[in-house]
Formats: structure tokens, C-alpha cells, sequence
């Protein structure tokens, strides 16, 4: 179940200082300098939810960029302190959420190649007509000192619709 970041600020605080220098978030945090999130007041530039699990513990961090002058989503950020599977659906939700509730034209997002998740970013764009947009070669540099590919994505609104419509009735 997704709740709003804002209403467990201290919790997601805690759960980030955790990730902190673990090569196991290192793809996340993408730099051997770490800071806490930024739980911004409003929605006007970003979004921000926390992933909960039924206890209500926080599960995960989700959230994203927006351009409302071009009603599109400019980045994702996603990250699960838990592995456990309600975080994927919640995940889903947030995407669901992108263009059928508050209906943005378009996602646009990243991952660092290697990343365990690229897997689970290639997937979704497959399912929903997404495309590679292209390849930055080494472009981030992880706290390992060797830099990385990042892969840019996007999903368009038009596209999620056609493939959603197509997958519900088969």
C-alpha cells in the first residue's frame, strides 16, 4: 500500500541512513556521497510515496519528477529496503497512477546498466510499448571508482493504453 512520504518522513529518514554505503544500493544512490531524501511540502515539482507493507512498515521509497509545463514525468526514483513482493505491486500502482489518475503524457527514467532492477525496468517497458531510448556510456561513477553505462527509457501514455487494453483481454 502506498502512503505519502510527507507522513513518514522520520521512518524513510532512518531506512535511507541504513542503505548508506551498502553495495547493494549503490545502483540507488549512484555516488559514494550520500544525503538524506528530500521530502518536499508539496506536489508541485515532485511526487513521493512510501512503500508499506500490511503492518504499516515501511517497505520502500518511490517518487518521481515533474514537468507540468509538459505534463510529463521527468525521473523515478525507486528503492526497496525489504524485498518484500507488496513492493512491486506498489510500484505498478505508482505507474498506473501516472497515466490513468493524474494522466501525464509520458515517463521518462534511467537506470544505471548492471543495476539487479534493469531486468524489472525491461520488463515493464515491455509490457507496456515502453522503448530504449538510448545508452549513455560511462556515464556514473559508483563508489567502486569504475564508471557505468545508464540506460534512458521512456513510456508513453498513448502506448501504456494500447498495451494495458491488449493485456486485459488476453
Amino acid at each position: 500500500m502506498l502512503g505519502l512520504a510527507q507522513d513518514y518522513e522520520n521512518e524513510l529518514a532512518k531506512k535511507m541512513r541504513e542503505t548508506w554505503g551498502r553495495e547493494k544500493y549503490w545502483y540507488y544512490h549512484r555516488s559514494s556521497y550520500f544525503s538524506p531524501v528530500d521530502v518536499k511540502d508539496d506536489t508541485w515539482n515532485a511526487a513521493q510515496f512510501v512503500s508499506l507493507s500490511p503492518s504499516g512498515e515501511v517497505n520502500g521509497y518511490l517518487g518521481y519528477g515533474i514537468d507540468r509545463e509538459c505534463r510529463y514525468v521527468t525521473y523515478l526514483e525507486i528503492i526497496n529496503f525489504t524485498g518484500d513482493i507488496s513492493f512491486g505491486i506498489d510500484v505498478m500502482t505508482m505507474i498506473k497512477d501516472i497515466f490513468e489518475v493524474y494522466r501525464y503524457r509520458k515517463i521518462v527514467f534511467t537506470v544505471v546498466v548492471g543495476n539487479p532492477a534493469e531486468q524489472k525496468y525491461d520488463r515493464l517497458i515491455n509490457r507496456y510499448g515502453g522503448r530504449i531510448v538510448g545508452i549513455y556510456k560511462e556515464h556514473v561513477m559508483l563508489p567502486d571508482g569504475q564508471y557505468y553505462d545508464e540506460k534512458i527509457y521512456e513510456i508513453s501514455r498513448t502506448d501504456y493504453y494500447a498495451c494495458r487494453w491488449k493485456i486485459s483481454i488476453e
